[in-house]
């Protein structure tokens, strides 16, 4: 059971009209009231007489009773709880009892508190529910909300448990964002395989991979045609940046910029200069290995060989080591390892490849701080790749190619060790 927190909004009666309405593909059948505040809250969807301005000024009476300059800017509260596809179909009254259980947790409406926030549980769909809730109590003062989508997880555990659904894994906080509505229904609309979020941070990931300074990664976010803007500082220094897709527009035909921290919370400036603070420290090779390399291997081929052997030590790390802050950056490597070797494979295996480094992406970020000069000889053969070129997918290139995926394979089992 996925509970999902929406974006504060300032007008109630049009999320009403949405809950209520027919939907973006005319998906919500039979919308109706299943819960709220008060068991006689009129239910626009089942009684004829009911309109959705009765119910707009029922759930608004505590915030207009304030006056106007202590009204919040954003009062209404969202959040949609979703079953499992695979879960039983879930009766009206099992769905109210786990909207008020979702209230209560959350703070919005705390069990036996008569002054708490007005809210309203709507049903338009056999596999979920909204709820709607103004953020004024009764006794004027605001709701306590403090890590309400922590609270509402933990809360969708016990439920889980309590009705017998498919029990999700507990999240860490340190997912991605996933894209809302809005942003998938936008891609479908303008033909995209995926939301604009997604294929950003899949372009900036590729574009840090084996980066080593901040101008060279600004650099390959424009060179792979994304709109760039910066932040500085008065000092001069760089504070942030956004990124945009140029044919992503909004209403006002702008193109819409995203916070590399919005697109993941490892992909913000600060987290992202943490990889560069060593970079400056040459590689441990030997100016004959180097000879020795260029005259008996491609470019490719020799960079896949150096992967290899960095690939083999971060196993080790892995392995072996109870620095937790120095596994993290193995595995925050071995990412940028796999966006660089998806790159610049052959074509007939880049697909499958960007398909791994997508997969494992997620695994690269998790609450330990990753130490990131424990894993420079891993982003040096990240940059190697790159710098290395496009690979043929036979002769020394492909032998290459399959030694590294050997290794990424023993590493990949290693990491979720790690993370189990």
């Amino acid at each position: 059971m996925i509970p999902s927190i929406h974006k504060r909004g300032s007008e109630t009666i049009g999320l009403i009209r949405y809950l209520y309405g027919k939907g973006t593909h005319e998906e919500h059948i039979d919308p109706h009231l299943v819960a709220a505040y008060d068991p006689l809250t009129p239910d626009p969807g089942h009684d004829p007489s009911a309109t959705y301005e009765q119910l707009q000024r029922l759930l608004d009476q505590p915030v207009n009773a304030l006056p106007k300059n202590r009204r919040p800017n954003k009062h209404v509260w969202h959040i949609s709880v979703r079953a499992s596809p695979e879960d039983p179909v879930l009766s009206d009254e099992d769905w109210a009892a786990i909207a008020r259980r979702t209230v209560a947790a959350t703070g919005i409406a705390p069990d036996g508190d008569e002054q708490a926030c007005r809210w309203a549980a709507v049903r338009h769909a056999d596999d979920h529910i909204h709820i709607i809730a103004t953020l004024v109590r009764d006794d004027g003062r605001r709701p306590r909300l403090h890590n309400e989508a922590r609270r509402a997880q933990a809360e969708a555990r016990r439920i889980e448990a309590d009705y017998g659904l498919r029990r999700v894994t507990p999240g860490d906080g340190t997912a991605a964002k996933r894209p809302t509505s809005a942003e998938r229904h936008k891609a479908e609309r303008q033909g995209r395989d995926r939301a604009a979020r997604e294929e950003l941070r899949e372009t900036v990931r590729r574009a840090l991979s084996g980066a080593a300074s901040t101008d060279e990664f600004l650099d390959r976010l424009k060179n792979a045609g994304l709109l760039v803007r910066t932040k500085v500082l008065p000092s001069g220094d760089l504070k942030g940046y956004k990124v945009a897709l140029p044919d992503d527009r909004n209403k006002d035909k702008e193109p819409v910029y995203y916070a590399g921290s919005t697109l993941a919370p490892d992909l913000s400036l600060p987290r992202i200069q943490e990889r560069f603070a060593l970079d400056s420290t040459p590689p441990q090779t030997t100016d004959s290995e180097r000879r020795e390399h260029s005259t008996r291997a491609s470019a490719p081929a020799a960079a896949r060989r150096t992967t290899a052997h960095a690939a083999w030590q971060a196993l080790l790390v892995l392995d072996h080591s109870a620095d937790d802050g120095a596994a993290a950056a193995q595995i925050a490597a071995t990412g940028e390892v796999l966006d660089a070797l998806a790159k610049t494979s052959a074509l007939h295996t880049r697909d499958e490849l960007r398909k791994a480094a997508w997969e494992f992406e997620r695994a690269s970020r998790s609450h330990t701080r990753a130490e990131f000069r424990h894993a420079q000889d891993l982003r040096r053969a990240a940059r190697e790749l790159v710098r290395g070129g496009p690979a043929l997918g036979r002769g020394e290139d492909g032998a290459g190619t399959a030694m590294v995926l050997d290794m990424l394979f023993f590493l990949t089992i290693t990491a979720a060790h790690w993370h189990a």
